[in-house]
């Protein structure tokens, strides 16, 4: 799915998607003094990328995508604190986020906020389906119509989550955390439980929280984000998963992956499946699927750096002997280049549902 996720107020203009260029100064992103500059490698032109929008100026938006701050137009309206989905279009300056055709052919289909929600359901791989927007209309009105509360909502939905207005705030923050801040909330979770060791488990969960309404907060988000999808959804295509620490400590911090599970009936038998990513040091940005019917195990691993295949492919013997010690088949284990879309498509293969 290549769609910009989320929605706000407004409606598309289909007619006019390219207007009002706006061109920066030389070696700045945005035509205004002090504008952020690109830090990370360049995005490539067509690329499919996650981000947040973090405020605007003009007809420009100025988004976090990894870790870059930059400006970019938008062939729809969004609003500051939207996450999205879209596709990197470097053709003009600042870049263009894009929806592709197909989504605009659905989309045309409605209006109004029935629109927003379609748009919103598109861009985390749902259905667009009349009983399903109508549901949704009914509980976004009931909390006020905010189009900033509308993201939230859908990801509640997928998960089959209540969309409460404190669940709806929980998950809302949960989606604006940097990697840094998860991880220092993560570091005091840690700490304290290494003070305390014995408990429990409300008072393990009392010295977790230590009176601190922000670990408080962390864990009842995470618990949402946690919550796996609804049966058959693709996980990766979720916009608010969940923060976990994915690596030891270093003087910059520590490695973070944002994880999402879903469930599915595959031949007639139950399957898990755990989407990931995350961005190390020298592979820069890593994508994975695990799934397994309890029996046997399918993880595919996926880079966006294509010329650090062979340094991961020379060294799969290693995570192979790390999964030997789960109590599971390992059938699969694979890595290749990222492409947004096909997340899935090896691990699936991968797997012997008749084991």
């Amino acid at each position: 799915m290549a769609t910009v996720g989320g929605l706000s107020g407004g409606m598309i203009n289909a007619n006019n998607p390219n207007a009002a260029t706006i061109r920066p100064p030389e070696g700045q992103v945005a035509g205004r003094p002090g504008a952020p500059q690109q830090q990370g490698p360049q995005i490539p032109d067509g690329a499919v990328v996650d981000g947040l929008v973090t405020g605007k100026e003009g007809e420009a938006y100025l988004v976090r995508i990894g870790s870059q701050t930059l400006f970019a137009r938008s062939t729809i309206p969004l609003f500051i604190g939207q996450r999205f989905r879209a596709v990197w279009d470097a053709s003009t300056a600042p870049p263009m986020l894009r929806l592709q055709q197909s989504d605009m052919a659905v989309l045309s289909k409605f209006s109004g906020r029935d629109q927003q929600i379609a748009f919103a359901l598109l861009s985390r791989g749902l259905s667009v389906k009349d009983e399903v927007i109508w549901g949704l209309r009914q509980q976004w009105m009931q909390n006020g119509g905010d189009p900033s509360k509308l993201g939230a909502m859908v990801e509640l939905w997928a998960r089959g989550a209540a969309m409460t207005e404190s669940n709806i705030a929980l998950l809302s923050w949960y989606m604006e955390l940097l990697p840094g801040h998860a991880f220092l909330i993560w570091k005091k979770i840690r700490d304290r439980l290494h003070e305390r060791k014995y408990g429990s488990p409300r008072e393990l969960l009392d010295a977790i929280r230590g009176g601190d309404d922000e670990v408080k907060r962390f864990l009842q988000a995470h618990a949402l984000a946690g919550k796996p999808a609804r049966r058959g959804l693709d996980p990766s295509m979720l916009l608010a998963p969940a923060w976990w620490p994915a690596g030891e400590d270093s003087a910059d911090g520590g490695t973070m992956a944002r994880v999402s599970i879903s469930t599915e009936e595959l031949s007639g038998r139950r399957v898990w499946w755990l989407a990931f990513e995350m961005e190390g040091d020298s592979l820069g940005e890593i994508f994975g699927d695990v799934m397994t019917n309890g029996r046997g195990l399918s993880v595919n691993l996926r880079l966006k750096d294509e010329s650090k295949l062979d340094v991961v492919q020379d060294n799969l013997y290693e995570l192979r002997e790390d999964l030997s010690e789960v109590p599971i088949v390992l059938q699969y284990l694979g890595v290749g280049v990222f492409r947004h879309g096909d997340s899935d498509a090896a691990a699936r293969q991968g797997l012997d549902l008749e084991a």
